[in-house]
C-alpha cells in the first residue's frame, strides 16, 4: 500500500497551514493545561516518528501528530496523528467550528486483523461517511450523509462487501475532491512542519 503501509490514516484540510496550527491550539487547550502538557516544535517531514506500518491501538497514549502543506496543493494542510480513528473527533470538531472542508480516510491491506476503509468528508456542520471493514470474521458496510457528486454509487451494491470500498475508490474520491494522493509532491513540502506532541496529562 501507499508508504508501505498497512494501515494508513490522515486527513485533509482546506485552510492554510497557519490557520490550522493557531486553530487546532484553540481546540486541543479547551478543558486542558495548554500548552504547559504539549510540545510544539518544527520538524522535518518524516511519518513514521507519528506511526508505522499501522497507528497503536486504543486511545490511551499520548496523540503525536504533525501537519505539513503538500506540494501539490497549496493553501490546504494535511492532519498526520498517531490515532487508529485519527483523532476523528477533532477533526469534526474543526470543520463543525470554522465552516470548513475537511476529508479524512482511513485505508489498509485486507490481511490485517482488522481491515478498514473509511472515507469520511465534513463541511462545516455536512457530513458524508462511508465505511467498510471486517469485524472479526464479518464485513460490515455503512454509509450516511447526502451523497457526493463525484462517487461511484455502483460500488455499494457489489455482492462482497469487502469489494464496496476498496482502496484505489478512496483515492480516486480523494483525488476528485481535491486531494491527489498518488502524487508524490502530496507527501513532500516546501514549508515547515509542525509537530504536537503531549507530554502529559492533566494533573
Amino acid at each position: 500500500m501507499l508508504l508501505q503501509y498497512k494501515y494508513l490514516v490522515f486527513t485533509c484540510i482546506q485552510d492554510d497551514i497557519s490557520n490550522v496550527k493557531s486553530k487546532i491550539s484553540e481546540l486541543i487547550s479547551s478543558g486542558t493545561k495548554f500548552p504547559i502538557n504539549w510540545s510544539i516544535t518544527q520538524t522535518n517531514l518524516d511519518y513514521k516518528e507519528i506511526y508505522y506500518p499501522v497507528p497503536p491501538s486504543g486511545g490511551s497514549h499520548f496523540p503525536n501528530f504533525i501537519i505539513w502543506e503538500p506540494l501539490n496543493n497549496i493553501g490546504t494542510t494535511v492532519f498526520f496523528v498517531n490515532y487508529e480513528d485519527g483523532w476523528n473527533s477533532l477533526m469534526e470538531r474543526y470543520a463543525k467550528t470554522y465552516n470548513k472542508i475537511v476529508t479524512q480516510v482511513r485505508m489498509s491491506d485486507e490481511d490485517i486483523n482488522y481491515p478498514m476503509f473509511k472515507f469520511s468528508y465534513y463541511e462545516g456542520l455536512q457530513q458524508r461517511v462511508i465505511l467498510c471493514y471486517k469485524d472479526y470474521k464479518k464485513w460490515e458496510f455503512f454509509q450516511k450523509g447526502e451523497i457526493l457528486s463525484f462517487e461511484d454509487e455502483s460500488h455499494y451494491t457489489k455482492y462482497r462487501i469487502k469489494e464496496r470500498l476498496p482502496n484505489t475508490l478512496i483515492i480516486d474520491y480523494l483525488k476528485k475532491a481535491g486531494w491527489d494522493i498518488s502524487d508524490s509532491n502530496f507527501w513532500n513540502t516546501n514549508k515547515p512542519v509542525y509537530n504536537f506532541q503531549r507530554i502529559q496529562w492533566d494533573k
